[in-house]
């Protein structure tokens, strides 16, 4: 860790030039013990956040120093000034409890093996972490890393995408238990976007009525990696919907039932019940999907 290298600033969110680096063990260190007078103002932005004061929280952030943990700039904070990137790509979460907040950093980090570390944020309502991708050689590239692991983890309560941007300033946490591991592995997938030709495979060729056997046969054969299949369907039957074969209101009951009744699709993963998270994936899917009207060959 102490060969990761990547960029700090100083306590102003408009200062735009890196300060100097930070190795990644150095960082770990002073998470866990910042100095005195950073302490205090992390404790100020704890009751700020609990009081429900984003104005005073936002203006005692200022004053802490941030990192862009992805990149490495030349001269200023920007996609143009990128010299490279790190191979570090972070994730966050945000708006959660308090006490769930701390159950899910756990839960987290024992999941995910490349996750390299995890730890609350500085309100300690929410979790940020840092996963290891090979090295990109352009913004393209970090995006279809960050893509795939979006596809993954969006599953979870606060995912915010935000984290996409390569430059996007993290700021300082205080986390005496960040939890770290030496033996992380490397996450190298990237995304896939479905191709369209895909949905295709739910087309139905005589009546309307086949629409909800295509549909239930189609999820009851999803076993495994449910968020790309479902997504499928669900964008197929928002076509349905608009070209006018079935109703809004009985796609999305029908698509209910169906994740309801699938093994896979209604399991229980660390304290969630994915049925939730995956019927809310197939509403959006339905709704994205009625802009192209899928009609009946």
């Amino acid at each position: 860790m102490n060969n990761i290298l990547f960029q700090y600033y100083g306590s102003d969110i408009r200062n735009t030039k890196p300060l100097g680096c930070v190795s990644l063990e150095y960082w770990i260190k002073s998470m866990k013990n910042p100095k005195p007078e950073f302490k205090d103002i992390f404790e100020k932005i704890e009751i700020a956040s609990l009081s429900n004061n984003k104005a005073e929280k936002d203006e005692l952030k200022r004053h802490l120093y941030f990192f862009t943990p992805a990149v490495l700039v030349n001269n200023k904070r920007r996609y143009s000034d990128i010299n490279r990137f790190t191979g570090l790509l972070t994730i966050d979460f945000d708006g959660l409890e308090l006490d769930y907040a701390k159950e899910f950093k756990e839960a987290l980090f024992k999941e995910y093996k490349f996750i390299i570390c995890s730890w609350l944020s500085a309100s300690k309502k929410g979790v940020r972490a840092l996963i290891k991708i090979p090295i990109s050689k352009n913004v393209n590239e970090f995006k279809s890393y960050y893509n795939a692991i979006r596809e993954e983890l969006s599953i979870y309560n606060g995912f915010d995408i935000a984290t996409q941007n390569a430059v996007l300033p993290m700021f300082m946490s205080y986390d005496t238990n960040i939890l770290v591991r030496d033996n992380y592995t490397e996450w190298t997938r990237k995304y896939i976007a479905p191709e369209p030709l895909k949905v295709q495979q739910y087309f139905v060729s005589e009546s309307n009525s086949n629409i909800e056997k295509i549909i239930i046969s189609a999820i009851n054969k999803i076993t495994s990696n449910g968020h790309p299949q479902l997504r499928a369907v669900a964008f197929a039957l928002g076509g349905y919907i608009s070209a006018g074969y079935i109703s809004e209101s009985s796609a999305i009951e029908l698509i209910d039932n169906c994740i309801n009744s699938n093994a896979y699709l209604s399991r229980r993963h660390n304290g969630l019940q994915m049925a939730e998270v995956y019927k809310t994936t197939a509403k959006t899917m339905i709704i994205n999907g009625q802009f192209k009207p899928l009609f009946i060959k």
